[in-house]
C-alpha cells in the first residue's frame, strides 16, 4: 500500500481517538449506527434498498448536523447547550448522581437535589451508570438517543413491511424519521427515544409470540413483552398499562374479529356489563379516582406557560376542589371534549403566536394521517389482522393516556407523538390504498404503469 492511503488511515485513527477522548459515549453511540445501516438494507430488493438507505442516510446526516450545531453554537459561559429546558434536569441530576457514586465532591445543595424524588425515572439510572462508565457526556447523550430512535424505527419497519408491503412501510419510516416533533425528540436528551425503542421491542415481541419458529423463541418473545412493559413503566408512569392494553387488547380484538358471532355478542354484552360494574362501590370508587386524577392533571396544565385549552366547565377552574363533585354527565362531557381536543388541537384559526405557527405544517400532516387511518385499518385487517389490532390497540391506549389529562398545546403536540409510532404504518397503508383506488379510475396506461412495479417482496407497491 502506498503512503497516501496509510496517511489517511492514520489521520482517521488519530481523529477518532481524539474524539473518543473528548466524548467516549458519542463515538460508541455513533459506532452503534453502523450495524443499523447494514440491517436497514438487509432482505430488501435493490430498488427498496436504494430508497431505504437514502432515507436512513439523510436521517443520520440531519441528526449529526443538529447535534453538532448544538455543540458548536453553545454559549461558552454555560457548561453545555440544550434543545429543551427539561434536558437541563436530566443532565444535571445524572451528573450529580454519577459524581456521588464515584466519590467526586459536590455541594450540599446539589446532593439534596440529586436524591430528590421529583422527576425520578429509570432513565436517570441509565444515564448515571453510562456516564460512570465512560465519563460525562452532555452531548453524547444526544447521539445515544439518536441511535436508539433509529433502531426503533428499523424494528417497526421490519415488523410492518412483510404485513403491509414495502411502500406503506417506507411511508411510515419517512414520517417517523422526519416529522419535526419526532425529529427533535430523536436528537434530544429526553427519555422519549429510549421509550420509543422499548415500545418497538414490545410490538415486535408481541407479534413473535404466535409467529416465531420454535417454542424457545416464543418464550423469549413473552419475556420481551413482560420485560419491555416493566421497563416502560420505569421510564414513564402508565408504561405497563400501555403494554397490557396494547398487547392484551390487540390480541383480544384479533380473537373476536376472527369470530364474528362472538364479536357481536361482545358488542351487546359489554355495554350492559359496564353500568353493572360501575354500580359496585369498589369499582365506582376506583373509576372516579382515575377520572379525578386525570382532571386534576388537566387543571395543572391550565396554569402552565404557553397556549392552553379547557375541557371542563368554568366553575372547576376557579376551585379545583370542585372537581371531586363532578357529575356523571360532566364526566361524559369531559371525556368527549378530551377526545376531540386530542384529535384537533391546535386548530389553525386558534393559533395565538407566530412561534406557534411552526406547528401548523405538522398539524396538517396530523389531520391527513387521521383521514387516512380508517382506510389503512380496513386494508390492514385484510392483510394482517393481528398486527393491525396490536398497533391500533397501542395507539389508542397512548392516545387515551394523553387525551384524558392534557391541557397545554405544546405538551399535547409533544405527547401526541407517543401514538404516532403505532399509527403511521396504518396511515401509510391507507395512503397506498387511496392511491391505488385513484389510479384504478385513471386512464389504463397509468394503471399499467403502476402494475409494472413489482409486488411488496420485489418492489415498492402494496397490493
Amino acid at each position: 500500500m502506498s503512503r497516501g492511503p496509510w496517511m489517511w488511515v492514520v489521520a482517521a485513527g488519530a481523529a477518532l481517538g481524539f474524539a473518543y477522548t473528548l466524548s467516549p459515549l458519542t463515538i460508541l453511540a455513533a459506532l452503534a449506527i453502523v450495524p443499523l445501516w447494514g440491517w436497514a438494507s438487509a432482505g430488501l430488493t435493490s430498488q427498496e434498498r436504494r430508497w431505504m438507505l437514502t432515507l436512513f442516510g439523510v436521517a443520520v446526516a440531519l441528526r449529526a448536523i443538529s447535534i453538532g450545531g448544538l455543540f458548536l453554537t453553545a454559549d461558552p459561559a454555560i457548561p453545555y447547550a440544550n434543545f429543551f429546558g427539561d434536558e437541563e434536569f436530566f443532565k444535571r441530576k445524572t451528573t450529580w448522581l454519577r459524581n456521588v457514586s464515584m466519590g467526586v465532591p459536590i455541594s450540599k445543595a446539589d446532593f439534596i437535589y440529586a436524591f430528590d424524588r421529583t422527576g425520578d425515572s429509570s432513565y436517570l439510572d441509565v444515564l448515571s451508570y453510562l456516564q460512570a462508565l465512560v465519563g460525562l457526556a452532555p452531548y453524547g447523550i444526544h447521539v445515544l438517543n439518536a441511535a436508539a430512535y433509529l433502531a426503533a424505527v428499523l424494528i417497526l419497519f421490519k415488523t410492518a413491511r412483510p404485513a403491509f408491503g414495502s411502500m406503506a412501510a417506507l411511508i411510515g419510516s419517512t414520517l417517523l424519521l422526519f416529522i419535526p416533533s419526532l425529529f427533535i425528540w430523536s436528537v434530544s436528551a429526553l427519555k422519549e427515544p429510549l421509550y420509543f425503542l422499548l415500545a418497538a421491542i414490545v410490538v415486535a415481541s408481541a407479534m413473535a409470540i404466535t409467529r416465531a419458529p420454535g417454542g424457545g423463541r416464543r418464550l423469549a418473545a413473552v419475556v420481551g413483552v413482560v420485560a419491555g412493559g416493566a421497563a416502560l413503566q420505569g421510564l414513564r408512569e402508565g408504561g405497563l398499562a400501555l403494554t397490557v392494553m396494547g398487547v392484551a387488547g390487540g390480541y383480544t380484538l384479533w380473537f373476536l374479529l376472527k369470530r364474528p358471532r362472538l364479536l357481536l355478542a361482545a358488542c351487546v354484552v359489554v355495554p350492559l356489563l359496564v353500568p353493572v360494574a360501575l354500580s359496585r362501590p369498589a369499582v365506582q370508587e376506583r373509576a372516579w379516582a382515575a377520572v379525578h386524577q386525570a382532571a386534576l392533571k388537566h387543571w395543572g396544565y391550565i396554569n402552565t406557560p404557553g397556549q392552553t385549552y379547557r375541557l371542563m366547565e368554568p366553575q372547576f377552574y376557579f376551585d379545583r376542589r370542585e372537581i371531586q363533585a363532578m357529575t356523571p354527565q360532566q364526566v361524559g362531557q369531559y371525556g368527549v371534549r378530551a377526545a376531540w381536543s386530542y384529535l384537533t388541537v391546535p386548530l389553525p384559526w386558534e393559533i395565538e403566536s407566530r412561534s406557534a405557527l411552526a406547528f401548523l405544517p405538522e398539524q396538517m400532516v396530523w389531520y391527513v394521517l387521521l383521514l387516512l387511518l380508517p382506510f389503512g385499518v380496513i386494508a390492514g385487517l385484510r392483510r394482517d389482522a393481528l398486527l393491525t389490532c396490536v398497533l391500533l390497540a397501542h395507539g389508542t391506549a397512548s392516545a387515551l393516556m394523553v387525551a384524558a389529562s392534557g391541557g397545554n398545546v405544546g405538551t399535547l403536540v409533544r405527547h401526541r407523538g407517543l401514538a404516532l409510532p403505532y399509527l403511521v404504518w396504518l396511515s401509510g397503508l391507507g395512503a397506498v390504498q387511496v392511491a391505488l383506488y385513484l389510479l384504478s379510475r385513471a386512464p389504463s396506461r397509468r394503471v399499467v404503469a403502476l402494475d409494472s412495479i413489482p409486488e411488496p417482496d420485489g418492489g415498492l407497491t402494496c397490493p
